[in-house]
């Protein structure tokens, strides 16, 4: 039985958080990374409190000491007790900073990894989505960028040990004079005030920056792009392209400039207010120490105390205020991210375990994208059966592709049905489904990773398997001259060993890739593209071979290919303009027709010449 999905509040289509929410998220998260975290954050927070406040003591023991004649083995006594002391809590304050670096980098390296498989589990259409692209990029912006969430238990380390600091100082200070902490407090709050409104300038200085940043870091990415510079140098786009980073440099620095103007009159006004209450620390607790006219008459020794105790608590204050500041100014930058965790995931409810394909069918399947502004696929219906070979031709832009997307279940139709062995698609259990699926789409990826990880991902094929199919795509020459094998490991970039496959060589090996998958339909989007005309060729005689009798969908904008497909589907403005046999077409009057002779006649011309 699936759990009911949590209500979320959106605005503008996207999931909304308050800053709370998004605090309460965000320790959640935390907390299923690295429960230990927390553990080390408060007995560093206490530590780092005790450290603060043993300071106190040494001045005022001297000083005693001193004033009561002490000979030098008392003095020995309480020094050597204060420095044991300190030198375990600083000890102890030592390892547990190491831990805290050690488990801070743990998770700068899980929470991209969380955020990661979060992208994963996404709708597709929401991966196209623009908001969506745009609400990821300043989602992890902060995190790989700023360093939020290191800001953000930083300062939390802060508030838990100036808090505990705090209490303590503020024992002291009311044990001197109540009016005396009162007052101390109020310039305390005043100058904490001035530091919000700096911290949150600063919030929103960071916010108004990211797309400027993110701009620049595209155009600076770009520049040092190897897939680019051959255009760079043959266009001289070097010019234009230094024209646009400087434009944003310029921006940046405009930016940092009215930063350093605010920075520096918000430290102004802190140094005044430092002035005030060292002189009032250091005139009243004087006054104390000269009579009892203001009250109590205290000890030389007391002096040192309450000195140092209104430095620190002065300190320890705006330190305090300081860290929730920070705290709400990194959960500001991390709202971003908390919306992205909220946004909906694809919901794979158990479902109906497929058998192997015996009929597709499009029943008035009707389709446009998310956001867009032209229907792609109009009323559509056709069928398809088991072993046949079916090919999809139409103009640019006439939906070919986007039939592929439907049968993978990326997008669903806005209306009509898409039946596998007559029954609705999203019936299935969706990975079920997938498996009855292989395919090499039109914008393929092959992936960093050995040879054998990208032909069989799942690691059910023996090597003897996998050789034979590279065997039939015409790779065994190339196969021939790798060392590694089956382990040769694609991408230089990534690994100095590598090999870098020709265009073509890649499109074989994503076409042996889908023939490797255990599937009853194999989908085919223009899987020659990248291929020379021997090659492609070679790919056509055999094609019926290598798909070893399965059905298949294959999507070509050379007609030749389509020949020795069983039927031709024919899209026309998002209609089927034809469904037939290439030799039934080439009797009539249509597109298909029309678009055969046309490259026909610019083969026979190409021959000629």
């Amino acid at each position: 039985m699936n759990k009911k999905r949590k209500q979320v509040k959106t605005a503008d289509g996207l999931p909304r958080a308050t800053t709370l929410q998004a605090l309460r998220s965000l320790m959640k998260l935390i907390w299923q990374v690295d429960k230990a975290y927390y553990l080390i954050l408060l007995f560093r927070s206490i530590l780092g409190a005790a450290s603060s406040l043993v300071n106190l003591i040494l001045p005022k023991l001297l000083i005693d000491g001193f004033a009561r004649g002490w000979e030098w083995e008392h003095f020995l006594k309480g020094i050597l007790a204060f420095a044991a002391f300190k030198y375990l809590v600083l000890q102890a304050l030592s390892f547990l900073k190491l831990k805290e670096k050690r488990h801070s980098e743990y998770l700068d390296n899980k929470v991209p990894m969380v955020f990661a498989d979060k992208v994963m589990r996404l709708h597709y259409p929401q991966l196209e989505d623009p908001q969506v692209l745009d609400l990821k990029e300043r989602a992890i912006f902060p995190i790989t960028n700023y360093q939020a969430l290191q800001g953000l238990l930083g300062a939390a380390i802060d508030i838990i040990t100036s808090f505990l600091t705090l209490g303590g100082l503020a024992a002291v200070l009311f044990a001197f004079s109540p009016w005396f902490l009162l007052t101390l407090l109020a310039l305390c709050v005043i100058a904490s005030l001035l530091s919000a409104r700096f911290s949150r300038y600063m919030r929103h200085a960071l916010q108004d920056l990211i797309p400027t940043n993110r701009r620049y870091g595209y155009w600076f990415d770009t520049i040092f792009n190897p897939a680019f510079q051959k255009e760079f140098r043959v266009y001289g786009l070097n010019v234009l392209l230094l024209a646009k980073v400087n434009t944003y440099t310029g921006e940046i620095a405009d930016w940092l400039n009215r930063l350093y103007a605010r920075q520096g009159n918000n430290a102004t006004l802190q140094n005044l207010f430092t002035a005030l209450m060292r002189v009032m620390a250091y005139g009243y607790a004087a006054l104390r120490v000269l009579g009892s006219q203001w009250g109590s008459q205290i000890t030389l020794g007391d002096y040192s105390v309450i000195v140092l105790a209104t430095e620190n608590f002065f300190a320890t204050f705006q330190r305090f205020f300081g860290g929730i500041f920070e705290l709400i100014s990194n959960v500001h930058h991390l709202l971003p991210f908390c919306q992205f965790m909220l946004l909906p995931e694809a919901e794979q409810p158990d479902g109906l375990i497929p058998e192997p394909l015996r009929t597709l069918a499009f029943e008035n399947v009707s389709f446009r994208y998310p956001h867009g502004d032209r229907q792609i696929l109009d009323d559509l219906s056709f069928h398809i059966y088991e072993g046949e070979k079916i090919s999809i031709v139409g103009l640019n832009n006439a939906g070919k592709s986007t039939i592929v997307k439907l049968i993978c279940r990326l997008f669903e139709p806005q209306s009509g049905r898409i039946l596998y062995n007559g029954t609705d698609i999203r019936e299935y259990n969706y990975q079920a489904y997938l498996q009855q699926l292989a395919c090499v789409f039109q914008d393929f990826f092959l992936f960093p990773f050995t040879l054998r990880d990208n032909l069989d991902p799942e690691g059910n094929s023996p090597d003897e398997a996998l050789l034979a199919i590279l065997d039939e795509v015409s790779l065994e020459g190339v196969m021939a001259r790798l060392p590694g094998g089956l382990d040769t490991h694609l991408n230089k970039a990534v690994w100095e060993d590598a090999t870098d496959f020709s265009g073509g060589e890649k499109q074989k090996i994503a076409i042996a890739r889908s023939l490797a998958r255990t599937s009853s339909l194999v989908i085919l989007d223009e899987p020659t593209a990248a291929l020379d005309p021997l090659a492609e060729s070679e790919v056509y005689e055999h094609f019926h071979e290598l798909t070893r009798g399965r059905t298949a969908i294959f999507i070509s904008h050379r007609m030749s290919s389509s020949t020795f497909c069983d039927k031709i589907l024919l899209l026309q403005d998002g209609k089927m303009a034809a469904f037939d046999s290439h030799q039934a077409l080439m009797k009539g009057h249509n597109l298909y027709r029309d678009l055969f002779m046309a490259q026909a006649q610019h083969f026979l011309e190409q021959q000629e010449a």
